[in-house]
């Protein structure tokens, strides 16, 4: 927008009234609001797609960083502009490189962001006031405010303070912690890949542990973390808390937020011992830890949860699963599965990898935690075949207690006659060195695969074989539907 009014002449009042119709334009956050009409008279007066003018707000975020763009509330990882009266800027909300002034004069989304606060291209540290004033980082003030008039210049006021006139350009920089902006870089790699990878716990959804990240700041400004933080890595905290008392992590002032984001990137080393130990040894219970999360992420409550054994609560057992495939292999196993039901069991072994509490884990997938401490049980000794194990009413060789050719003799014999039991538990002693129980004798007896429902079926219903008794009729002496005629006639009688 202030490309475009300095390229037409153009106050920016006036622009967006033009545009859009909208006369309160700047009252507003300007990369949060934008209107549909306002969207789409700048799509008409530029020819560029909505879409592509939608990305160039921080809605191009929603779902990643934070799960929803309010055009009013408080957002984490979000810097309010914090405005004063008129179109003042009351707070600094927006941050800047002099280097990349300097260079090529834009203006960065990720600058608006909290957790960047150093140069990804030069690796020196952010500014968000002017030097010499002390006056917030607000370029579109030039035109607005008070501060000097474009509409004679040739170059962009982005790098001139709108208060006093200085070249922004000119300010001194210093450097940076190599691990702040190592961290940093993960940070923004996960906003691209829309995933992050968390220590201890494999790749986690980006807004799951933007959401994690953000509470640990928070968990980080109690007084008895801060001192054990100090204490255990030497390294130095804020000077003093923000202005609000329940300020969040955006309050903070720009160097504050550099010594809290080391902090933290020193917190999440040999995750989670470091920060248990930590959290055991200054007294955190679990309450800070998961104030006003909601959901909390499964991974992360099973690490909070084990602090809760300070209030007399004991922790749930954690527990292990056999090393016999990584989690990329046990999630391709769960997406090529051929049932429902293998696949139900690939997720649950999943999530186990993830989150290695059987009760959460239970309550995610909607299933006792009996049935998954089972399951746990057979991959543990069985091994990833027992996934695909066959279940109950299907057959297995292997427990048959007579050959093929066996089965074969014996139904030619059933069908010579009536044969009681005994005679046909005697029959089959005599060849396979085992007497068959009541179960056997019965399925044998039908010539099905195994005692199930579909066994049952085979050759006639229960209700029939109740009837018969020990003197059943065999399988092969039933009549099929092949065996009556279309007038419903079997040997001469009526059905």
């Amino acid at each position: 927008m202030m490309r475009l009014a300095h390229a037409n002449v153009e106050r920016l009042t006036y622009l967006t009234t033009w545009v859009g119709g909208d006369r309160s334009f700047w009252t507003h956050d300007p990369d949060r609001r934008l209107r549909p009409d306002v969207r789409a008279g700048l799509s008409a007066a530029t020819g560029v797609p909505e879409g592509a003018i939608d990305a160039l707000t921080l809605k191009r975020f929603e779902g990643t960083l934070f799960p929803a763009l309010a055009p009013r509330a408080t957002i984490r990882w979000l810097m309010p502009l914090g405005k004063g009266s008129g179109y003042r800027h009351g707070r600094a909300g927006l941050a800047f490189c002099p280097g990349c002034l300097s260079e090529d004069q834009h203006l960065r989304q990720e600058w608006r962001l909290s957790f960047v606060t150093c140069c990804p291209r030069h690796v020196t540290a952010l500014l968000d006031s002017c030097p010499s004033c002390g006056s917030a980082y607000a370029p579109l003030s030039n035109d607005l405010g008070r501060g000097r008039a474009w509409l004679g210049e040739r170059e962009l006021p982005f790098a001139w303070c709108p208060e006093c006139g200085h070249d922004l350009r000119r300010s001194p920089t210093g450097e940076v912690a190599p691990e702040l902006s190592r961290f940093q870089a993960t940070l923004l790699a996960a906003l691209e890949d829309d995933a992050m990878e968390w220590p201890g716990a494999g790749e986690v959804p980006a807004l799951e542990g933007f959401d994690v990240l953000h509470q640990l700041l928070a968990v980080l400004r109690l007084p008895e973390a801060q001192r054990g933080v100090v204490a255990a890595s030497d390294l130095t905290g804020p000077a003093r808390m923000p202005g609000r008392r329940n300020g969040s992590f955006e309050d903070w002032a720009l160097a504050d937020r550099r010594l809290l984001l080391v902090q933290l990137a020193w917190l999440l080393g040999e995750w989670p011992h470091r920060f248990l130990g930590l959290m055991r040894l200054q007294g955190v219970t679990r309450r800070p830890l998961v104030y006003n999360m909601s959901p909390i992420p499964p991974w992360y409550d099973v690490v909070a949860e084990q602090v809760s054994q300070r209030n007399g609560k004991r922790p749930r057992p954690v527990v292990t699963l056999a090393p016999h495939l990584s989690l990329p292999a046990m999630q391709a196993r769960r997406d090529a599965a051929d049932t429902e039901l293998e696949r139900r069991r690939w997720d649950i072994l999943c999530r186990l990898a993830q989150t290695p509490d059987v009760v959460e884990v239970a309550r995610h997938v909607g299933v006792s935690d009996q049935t998954v401490r089972a399951l746990l049980r057979r991959y543990n000794d069985l091994g990833p075949g027992a996934m695909v194990r066959a279940n109950r009413g299907r057959a297995e060789p292997g427990r048959r207690l007579l050959q093929p050719e066996q089965e074969a003799e014996l139904q030619a014999w059933l069908a010579q006659g009536r044969v009681s039991n005994a005679e046909l538990a005697d029959w089959m002693e005599a060849r396979c060195g085992r007497r068959p129980n009541a179960t056997s004798l019965w399925t044998y007896r039908r010539g099905c695969g195994v005692h199930s429902r579909e066994g049952r079926r085979v050759g006639g219903s229960s209700g029939s074989t109740k009837r018969l008794g020990n003197g059943g009729i065999p399988a092969t002496a039933c009549p099929t539907l092949e065996d009556v005629d279309s007038a419903g006639m079997l040997d001469g009688g009526q059905v």
